[in-house]
């Protein structure tokens, strides 16, 4: 199993979390070792979901896991991620580009301020491109804090960590996942939504519904975690799928 880590051999943050064209994300500018046009690497072997080039944004992609990887807070679990700023487009949806492996480089496109990567980190399956937050920021759906999912390889050179804590890889250890959740839905739930993994699990998108009071409730194994309170499991006539199961619905997992 891989383990996620950061794209980048030299670590060198000029905007994090929060802050200027960031608010109210968890967005990463990089660039590399100088101000000149280093490659970004794949942090996970993945598949182009979307590419996109308009004179507004540049050039972008979003990639997804083909496997679930073993994340640096111990998590297994799919992720996803967009790049933008590249000067080329160098791949189209579809292909599928190695862990380690060039998958974009720093550029200025968009009207970027000096080289570097726009970088987004998501967990779960590619739901779709981005969205517009309260802050009028778009941004990667499911996003999550990077420097919590990804490690950083012993050989690669930290500059400037963002302020932030990273694991190195030789920290992460497949013995820490989380493994053996399981999911409990109530007896007395008469319909409980579920939906494809390709899909944002939001009403409208569901793919079918569960009945956990005709069995006297619903046991699952958690397969994964699309996001948090978003969890993957296997049913008989479904198959996969996404269900929300945050604490206020009454459903369990342990």
């Amino acid at each position: 199993m891989e383990k996620a880590k950061f794209p980048m051999p030299t670590m060198a943050i000029t905007q994090g979390y929060n802050v200027g064209t960031h608010k109210g994300t968890y967005a990463l500018d990089m660039a590399g070792e100088d101000g000149g046009i280093d490659w970004v690497l794949a942090p996970f072997t993945c598949k182009v979901k979307h590419v996109e080039s308009n004179k507004g944004y540049g050039n972008w992609y979003w990639v997804e896991s083909v496997e679930q990887v073993l994340c640096a807070n111990g998590e297994v679990t799919k992720l996803t991620a967009m790049f933008g700023h590249d000067n080329k487009m160098r791949h189209k949806v579809g292909d599928v580009i190695k862990q380690g492996q060039p998958l974009c480089a720093e550029g200025t496109s968009g009207n970027a301020t000096g080289n570097h990567c726009h970088f987004e980190l998501g967990k779960g399956s590619y739901v779709g491109t981005w969205y517009r937050n309260s802050y009028g920021v778009y941004m990667l759906y499911n996003e999550v804090k990077p420097n919590e999912y990804l490690c950083v390889p012993d050989s690669y050179r930290i500059k400037n960590n963002g302020g932030y804590s990273w694991k190195k890889e030789s920290q992460v250890n497949q013995k820490s996942q989380t493994s053996g959740q399981k999911l409990y839905l109530p007896k007395t739930a008469t319909s409980w939504r579920i939906y494809p993994t390709n899909k944002k699990p939001v009403a409208g998108n569901e793919c079918g519904r569960l009945n956990p009071s005709k069995f006297g409730g619903l046991t699952y194994d958690i397969k994964g975690w699309a996001s948090p309170n978003v969890a993957l499991i296997d049913t008989r006539d479904f198959g996969r799928v996404q269900i929300f199961v945050a604490p206020s619905t009454g459903a369990v997992v342990k």
